[in-house]
């Protein structure tokens, strides 16, 4: 594939996902810094609707901060416990971008993973019991060298898509081939888009063969397809 066409599937995989955050679980983005990553970064962005979060999460996090716990201060000006949101919940409906993805603890990367297949954070410690809803997806910054291991196959496995920014060069990159408002009219049409059951065959077949045993890969497919008919039936109703 050319780097030209490499940039358009980075482009449209970005609106996709801006279109359909928590149902397409979020990319696994293979891209150290460097103007071309910065370039999708900003882009995505400049895509997501007013109030739609996009929040940074360190790799070592602490729970504290990810899932949220005592707010002590306003817990002792109320003289009874408060609870603080954590990243995740703050994150509801939005995007959360995981830096350096390959040094993620294995709890932290099971908190996301959880979140993406049950859309809830549940905070169980400093004597609080709380679900949150934390519907979410998660950009995964894969900034490994080659002798590094990839980030956690938990997370990994949940996300839509694979994107390898690293060997373009910065002439690949184009303009965004949507604006915020076709990402915002898509969000509308999305509930209503469906797919025929012979084509959710078809990708059910071609997962099997290629050997996928998961059923995440044709779940992912499938609703990678209706966020990509939301994104276009507005323009093939007006044609």
């Amino acid at each position: 594939m050319s780097p030209e066409a490499t940039w358009r599937d980075a482009d449209l995989a970005a609106a996709l996902v801006a279109v359909d955050p928590h149902g397409l679980g979020g990319i696994a983005l293979r891209a150290r810094h460097g103007p071309v990553r910065t370039a999708w970064l900003d882009a995505l962005a400049r895509l997501l609707p007013e109030g739609m979060a996009l929040r940074r999460l360190p790799a070592h996090i602490g729970d504290d901060r990810l899932l949220g716990g005592l707010d002590l201060g306003a817990t002792l000006s109320a003289g009874r416990a408060v609870a603080s949101k954590g990243l995740l919940a703050e994150s509801d409906g939005g995007l959360v971008v995981a830096a350096m993805a390959e040094r993620l603890d294995p709890a932290t990367a099971g908190r996301l993973a959880a979140a993406l297949d049950t859309g809830l954070v549940r905070i169980e410690r400093d004597g609080l019991s709380r679900t949150l809803p934390a519907r979410l997806g998660v950009v995964a910054l894969d900034e490994r060298t080659d002798d590094e291991p990839a980030p956690p196959d938990a997370l990994g496995e949940r996300l839509a898509f694979s994107l390898d920014l690293d060997p373009l060069p910065q002439a690949t990159v184009t303009a965004p081939a949507f604006t915020k408002a076709d990402i915002t009219a898509a969000r509308r049409r999305l509930p209503q888009e469906r797919l025929s059951p012979e084509t959710e065959a078809t990708l059910v077949a071609a997962a099997a063969a290629c050997a996928i045993a998961s059923l995440r890969a044709p779940i992912l497919a499938v609703r990678a397809a209706r966020a990509l008919l939301a994104l276009h039936s507005g323009a093939l109703k007006e044609g």
